[in-house]
């Protein structure tokens, strides 16, 4: 029996890493701190021709009984435009339905006399309309003002729709009193008006207010957009006039688009029209949701990841382009050489940044940084997944991120849909937003993983060495230099991860052999997982035999009590329905060697704690010492 007498102690702080270790956590992104997003908004100042427009009063009419020798009509706005951010695509509260039809809503937001869009929207508010009666001397002698404001919202599906108008007379002087006001709508080329009276006969005194609809058509072909404009006229004078020509007319500055451009329509399919306001950038929305909380997932959070830490920040910083073509070749050329990280993560695939779909697409995937993002309750941490890099490397340009399939296809779903939505022609540029509802309060643990962890279920795992003269110190001749397993700590949230089988000539298993066969012939010798295989420890690669010691199998690795027995206490704990998805098991296992030169550990000490998201925690067990001897007898220590 070997003596277990004095032994190197493994400490808890950070050892060495193997040089074959590829993994480290490099950010986090707490779903809280992603700001809730609203449609963009900008704004045009509407342009009017100055001065008034003027014609004599009809003989015998009162306005020339009154002595008013001319009728006069001029359009005035506010020159102050609203506030808005300099592209016109950052996050604003969005108007309600009823205000829309009001005529308000994010009109409110604006100057008067400056027209509001939003992608499906446009509305103005404050258009002033002055009636002015004058003498044979020019001179005023009697005054009304009407206010005009228009809102439309248009159809993402379809190519009709509605504008309301509403038109309230503000103030009155002199020989004013009442003012009759005539409402027409007409559009350009590719529109036709097929309503273009809101109401009629309408006479109003100063407080009174009149509204209705105006309505339009357009009727694109397949594969086909129009653009065109619409355009108003009001019609002013007191009851009983002839009504003023010149009139006021104005047209809205920004142009409307109707299309059927969206769907490919080379490959068929139903027809699909829809209407937009061109000129304001669509943007397509991902949730960093998991995708069991109908997110985008692990997709979206790689894209936001890209987004802010890659210089171009397509989608954010510098907008995106739809490319309909290519999109295959695009795909290949980023995603062609990828080696998915199925030991990480379940179903890894490819989602590459920028995306495929996007003209800025396709580089070379020897140009990308690979990343792994993991959801932690409340957040993802993103891990390097790049074989040989030392961390995440920001300088590239673009991302390749090893993600579930179903999260890349819920993601890819959400932008072909979002394309339709938003009407995103071909080599039209659109924005991304990734948003996430609040974050929820988590486990210590859970909430800053360590430098040269790696993502596990919904926690992460980090396997430390320390150098050793020889990885054999028994054979001969005896081996080379290498590292032996050192600290092995996991956070072990709701969602375990299974691990992968110990395999391969890790560090002391030739002592081990050599051992067994001077001193116990045909005894089963192990690969004792540190962090067990049930939770996500791993085994079978090169760099992951760091979490590997040599053992007895039956012994410290299995047996009462045995590393099985609090392995299994641990993976039975996260199973508890008292056990919350923000809850975390901090677990750690230290090997114990006898000295500097050791090969296999005399034992190890395991040690975890429950953390509960509400800041409490309590012990699961606590340093508990497994011996390196066979089961049943005690005999027999492997450590050297």
């Amino acid at each position: 029996m070997a003596a277990a007498v004095g032994f190197s102690t493994a400490g808890v702080s950070p050892a060495a890493a193997s040089p074959a270790e590829t993994r480290s956590v490099a950010d986090r992104l707490n779903l809280a701190d992603l700001p809730p997003t609203a449609p963009a908004r900008e704004t045009s100042l509407l342009a009017t021709a100055p001065g008034e427009r003027c014609q004599p009063t009809a003989t015998h009419s009162k306005a020339r009984r009154s002595g008013a020798t001319q009728a006069c009509v001029s359009v005035r706005t506010s020159r102050r435009p609203a506030r808005a951010t300099a592209t016109g695509r950052a996050p604003q509260a969005s108007p309600s339905p009823s205000a829309l039809a009001a005529g308000t809503g994010s009109c409110t937001l604006a100057a008067p006399g400056v027209y509001t869009y939003e992608r499906f929207q446009y509305c103005v508010r404050g258009v002033e309309v002055l009636y002015t009666l004058r003498d044979s001397n020019g001179r005023e002698i009697g005054s009304g003002a009407l206010d005009i404001a228009t809102s439309a919202s248009l159809p993402a599906q379809g190519t009709t729709w509605n504008e309301h108008v509403t038109t309230t007379m503000t103030r009155a002087s002199g020989q004013v009193t009442t003012l009759s006001a005539k409402f027409r709508s007409a559009c350009s080329a590719g529109c036709k008006a097929t309503k273009t009276a809101p109401w009629f006969g309408a006479n109003l005194t100063v407080g009174q207010s009149v509204n209705g609809d105006v309505s339009y058509a357009s009727t694109p072909a397949a594969g086909q957009q129009l653009d065109f404009t619409t355009s108003y006229t009001l019609y002013v004078t007191t009851p009983g006039a002839q009504a003023t020509d010149p009139n006021a007319s104005w047209s809205n500055p920004r142009k409307i688009r109707c299309d059927d451009a969206v769907r490919d329509t080379g490959a068929g399919g139903t027809a699909s029209p829809g209407c937009v306001v061109p000129s304001v950038m669509a943007a397509v929305e991902m949730s960093a949701e998991p995708v069991s909380s109908s997110g985008q997932g692990a997709a979206a959070a790689a894209y936001h990841w890209a987004q802010r830490n890659l210089s171009d920040g397509w989608g954010f910083k510098k907008p995106l382009t739809r490319a309909k073509s290519g999109v295959a070749d695009r795909k290949s050329a980023t995603c062609g050489s990828f080696q998915a990280r199925d030991d990480l993560v379940d179903n890894a695939t490819c989602a590459e940044f920028p995306f495929a779909a996007a003209r800025e697409g396709g580089k070379d995937g020897a140009l990308c940084t690979d990343i792994i993002p993991n959801y932690s309750s409340g957040g993802w941490d993103y891990y390097d997944g790049s074989a040989g890099s030392s961390g995440i490397d920001t300088g590239k340009a673009c991302t390749r991120a090893h993600v579930p399939a179903a999260d890349l296809d819920a993601a890819e779903q959400k932008l072909a849909g979002d394309f339709t939505a938003q009407r995103v022609l071909d080599a039209e540029q659109f924005d991304l937003n990734v948003t996430a509802a609040p974050a929820q309060a988590q486990a210590t643990c859970l909430q800053d993983p360590p430098a040269r962890s790696f993502p596990s279920g919904t926690g992460w795992i980090r396997n430390t060495t320390e150098p050793v003269d020889q990885r054999n110190k028994t054979t001969n001749p005896p081996g080379p230099a290498g590292h032996r397993a050192s600290v092995a700590q996991a956070c072990l949230g709701k969602t375990l991860k299974r691990g992968t089988a110990a395999a391969g000539d890790i560090t002391g298993w030739q002592d081990a052999q050599l051992f067994a066969a001077a001193n116990s012939p045909g005894t089963g010798l192990a690969r004792c997982h540190l962090i067990a295989n049930i939770l996500g420890g791993k085994g079978s690669r090169v760099g992951d035999q760091n979490n590997l010691v040599p053992c007895w199998q039956f012994g410290m690795n299995t047996g009462t009590p045995s590393m099985r027995t609090y392995e299994y206490m641990a993976q039975t704990e996260v199973k508890e329905p008292t056990f919350g998805p923000n809850d975390a098991i901090f677990y750690e296992v230290i090997p114990r060697y006898k000295d500097v030169t050791s090969t296999i550990p005399l034992g190890v000490e395991m040690t975890a704690r429950i953390e509960r998201a509400n800041g409490t925690s309590q012990p699961l067990f606590h340093e508990e010492f497994i011996p390196n001897t066979q089961g049943g007898n005690g005999l027999y220590n492997l450590g050297n």
